[in-house]
């Protein structure tokens, strides 16, 4: 078993479970209509309505909980026990977690790369008038470092509900300080700082200022960022997985 078959063994499992197609699909749709509409009223100056805000956080959100998908691609119980003979295939241990990776991010880029556009053409969520393609990369970027980080989880903790009991918590914290559903600075000038250290304050920012001021100034450092935060995910789980635990 190759490489390529396994990465399409593991995308199919994530295409086989609703609930999964379901919170990479629809559910992003979902949040940003249900609280856009909710918080109508709050915005409106500068152009910007609740729709472009939300537009913009809730698919941060649902790119970054993609751990989640990730963490129940490589050991949720029934992908688990399918997955079990792949450990005994000659094949490297790095094949079977980085399989994982691909194939949550494949799944992630694609169909989130469709729901932005769908949002700026048919929803009229602003998006900038020519830099919806920069966006969806920088997306993307958070998509792989989300999948990276739930493969991660999975490798320390060895199993599905370890990993995703943690992660909930790891996920909290990024989004809140993140700014994701409010502004943090409204907070404070501490919590303000602390959110610095949050990959998804970046992302938002980056975003708002190539939308609303065609600023690119962080564009390429907050890549870096997320390029480089996956490259250190994936170079730790290269040093803890070990295939037998995965049985």
């Amino acid at each position: 078993m190759n490489f390529i078959r396994i990465v399409k063994f593991d995308f199919k499992n994530i295409i086989r479970n609703p609930m999964l197609l379901f919170f990479n699909t629809i559910f992003p749709l979902i949040l940003i209509g249900s609280i856009g509409f909710v918080m109508k009223n709050g915005y409106g100056s500068f152009n910007v309505t609740s729709y472009d805000y939300y537009g913009v956080t809730m698919m941060i959100f649902t790119a970054f909980i993609i751990c989640i998908t990730a963490s129940n691609t490589f050991m949720e119980k029934s992908v688990k026990k399918g997955n079990t003979r792949i450990v005994y295939a000659p094949v490297s241990k790095a094949e079977i977690y980085l399989s994982k990776i691909i194939s949550t991010y494949i799944l992630g880029s694609i169909f989130y790369s469709i729901i932005i556009v769908l949002g700026k053409y048919v929803l009229n969520i602003n998006y900038g008038t020519r830099s919806t393609i920069y966006i969806i990369i920088l997306i993307n970027m958070l998509t792989l470092f989300g999948c990276c980080l739930g493969v991660l989880f999975c490798c320390i903790f060895k199993s599905e509900e370890g990993a995703n009991s943690v992660l909930q918590i790891v996920i909290m914290l990024f989004i809140f300080f993140g700014g994701v559903f409010f502004p943090v600075y409204s907070l404070g000038k501490i919590v303000e700082s602390i959110s610095n250290l949050s990959p998804l304050k970046w992302i938002t920012e980056c975003i708002f200022r190539i939308i609303y001021d065609n600023d690119f100034s962080i564009y390429l450092p907050t890549i870096g960022v997320m390029l480089v935060s996956s490259i250190i995910c994936i170079v730790i789980c290269q040093i803890i997985f070990k295939p037998e635990e995965y049985v």
